[in-house]
């Protein structure tokens, strides 16, 4: 009996090497070598401004990495296809050669342009693509196609755009400090931004509330309703508010309703809020359980 049993125990150990050595990694070499973009994405202003004042012009560099244990060279084609940027007219590029030698020393290669300013005018932001289209001796890799994206910096609302300091109260945690971001619209509404962390404690990133301009850019509103956080306790947290004087609690007659704006008055450099505002959870009822956190009128936000 004790025969077998060791037996049994060796022909298990020899069947479980067996196993491990077929379920091994596959292990790379150079018949699989590849080239490939080394992002998806890429982007580039328009121009730039110094501490000086003075207008600079960005060269855009786009990498791209050849993969091989050894160092393989290799000569890599690619194309460049316009789209809403137009070569010639938003951007140039440089050397122009539409070939990437790889001499098998340095992995990685940049396609570059000269990006084309159009200073004082507003474009809108500008895309085109690049593809590459021959390997040479080595594959091609899955990401074989990458997005250039020319931001424009004559946006009409590009002085508030940014990052604010803001400064309030909180009805439930007293003085308050904290960072807001304001970005511009990307499907090119010049009226319209879009606000992150606006409620200190009760906003998500992943949910940004937008808010309208009006023509004289001098007042932002931001409809109440919005989804301004996501959570696993409550089907939504929305923004809310109340109308009412400042120093006084809100009353629910003061309830900002459907419809309505949470308002603030733009200065330069700053963002004064109006109304009491905060995050308040619903349960799909439409009941509201509560407030994750409410700020009183009076919040600055200041520019960085």
């Amino acid at each position: 009996m004790n025969k077998i049993i060791v037996y049994i125990t060796v022909l298990a150990g020899i069947l479980l090497l067996g196993a491990c050595n077929l379920n091994e990694y596959p292990k790379f070499d150079d018949a699989d070598a590849f080239v490939a973009f080394y992002g998806a994405s890429f982007s580039v202003n328009e121009f730039e401004v110094d501490e000086n004042n003075d207008t600079i012009i960005p060269t855009l560099r786009v990498p791209v990495r050849l993969t091989s244990l050894s160092g393989l060279p290799s000569t890599v084609g690619f194309e460049v296809i316009d789209g809403t940027a137009v070569a010639g007219r938003d951007f140039a590029l440089k050397g122009g050669a539409s070939v990437l030698n790889f001499d098998g020393n340095d992995p990685v290669r940049y396609i570059e342009f000269d990006v084309l300013p159009h200073i004082g005018e507003f474009t809108g932001d500008r895309v085109f693509s690049i593809a590459l289209t021959s390997s040479g001796d080595v594959n091609m890799g899955g990401n074989d196609t990458v997005s250039v994206t020319i931001l424009d910096q004559d946006h009409p609302l590009s002085a508030m755009l940014g990052k604010y300091t803001a400064v309030g109260t909180s009805l439930f945690n007293g003085p308050q400090s904290w960072v807001v971001t304001i970005d511009k619209d990307p499907d090119g509404d010049v009226g319209k931004v879009w606000i992150t962390n606006f409620v200190v404690g009760g906003s998500s990133p992943s949910t940004p509330l937008y808010g309208l301009v009006d023509e004289d850019m001098t007042e932002l509103m931001i409809p109440v309703g919005q989804t301004i956080a996501l959570s696993s306790s409550f089907p939504s947290l929305l923004l809310s508010g109340f109308y009412g004087p400042d120093g006084e609690e809100p009353e629910s007659e003061d309830y900002i309703p459907t419809g309505g704006n949470v308002t603030g008055i733009i200065e330069p450099g700053k963002i004064t809020i109006q109304e009491w505002y905060g995050t308040e959870a619903f349960y799909e009822d439409g009941s509201s359980p509560g407030w994750f956190n409410i700020l009183h009128p009076g919040v600055v936000l200041t520019k960085n």
